[in-house]
């Protein structure tokens, strides 16, 4: 079923053999071994490292076959390797330079990935959380109920059963036209400014919390009876809900700064004229 998976992992296959070559070879005697290759172990910390690798390439293939791929994957990697150093391709200068570059490419990585996650700690993320909340300016909202009707004489009527003290969502439910929020007790949820009728929102400002309009309110849908459940200004998000995004946007503006500050303390000839690549085809036109 997954034949072809192994002929498509090739995507990063130089750097992984290279990371294992460049391993130690001493093994935890616990370590779980999930292959060998002419005596040589294959273990749960090499299938970790190819799972990191190919990931984009796996995607949401079931937990299984995914470990079965790899496996096979690193075992087939094993083998060709065994064959090329039996064929002296490691004293090629071929092999030699995409070796340092692997090696380079890995220690950036590893190095970045370390000094950024000292730095972007989980302190840090809620002190960006905490600034970023105060300076975001107060929306005041109100949440709204509303009963629409055809007629002003329905919503007389409907005006008079609620002074009288029937429930605003039991009525909505029965008497109002509004399919959508009817099925809720004309619930609108909280709305900002400027996000409701104009005739409506101007009505609901005169109310305090439980109240309702006294006359029907004419807008171009018709008569509404309007309700004031509560007035707030609207919360910040909660920081659960964005942290990883914050995480993310702390930990790229590390990277950068970190980069930024070897590369001022180096000396650094660039040989070739800067060029601006062209932006991303996003598929919109613009």
């Amino acid at each position: 079923m997954f034949a072809g998976w192994k002929a498509r992992l090739t995507f990063g296959a130089a750097i992984l053999a290279a990371s294992i070559a460049l391993a130690p070879v001493v093994r935890a005697q616990d370590a779980d071994v999930v292959g060998r290759v002419n005596g040589q172990e294959i273990t749960v910390e090499d299938l970790a490292i190819a799972e990191e690798m190919y990931a984009p390439q796996l995607g949401q293939m079931p937990a299984d076959a995914k470990r079965s791929v790899l496996v096979d994957a690193l075992i087939e990697l094993r083998i060709v390797a065994e064959a090329a150093r039996k064929a002296n391709v490691a004293d090629q200068d071929a092999y030699k330079r995409q070796l340092a570059f692997f090696e380079a490419q890995t220690l950036r990585s590893l190095f970045l990935e370390q000094r950024v996650a000292a730095a972007v700690t989980d302190e840090a993320v809620k002190a960006a959380y905490d600034e970023q909340v105060g300076k975001i300016p107060p929306v005041p909202e109100r949440r709204l109920r509303h009963i629409l009707l055809r007629s002003e004489g329905d919503a007389l009527e409907v005006i008079e059963a609620l002074k009288s003290g029937r429930p605003f969502a039991e009525l909505a439910q029965e008497r109002s036209v509004d399919e959508v929020s009817k099925v809720k007790g004309g619930d609108l949820g909280f709305i900002a400014e400027g996000q409701v009728m104009p005739e409506v929102e101007a009505a609901a400002a005169q109310l305090q919390p439980g109240e309702f309009t006294q006359t029907p309110v004419t807008t171009a849908f018709g008569f509404h009876v309007v309700l004031l459940e509560e007035a707030r200004n609207r919360p910040a998000p909660p920081f659960d809900a964005v942290a990883p995004q914050i995480r993310q946007s702390l930990e790229a503006a590390e990277e950068r700064r970190i980069i930024s500050e070897l590369r001022a303390g180096a000396q650094v000839e660039k040989l070739v004229p800067d060029v601006t690549p062209p932006e991303a085809d996003d598929g919109h036109q613009h």
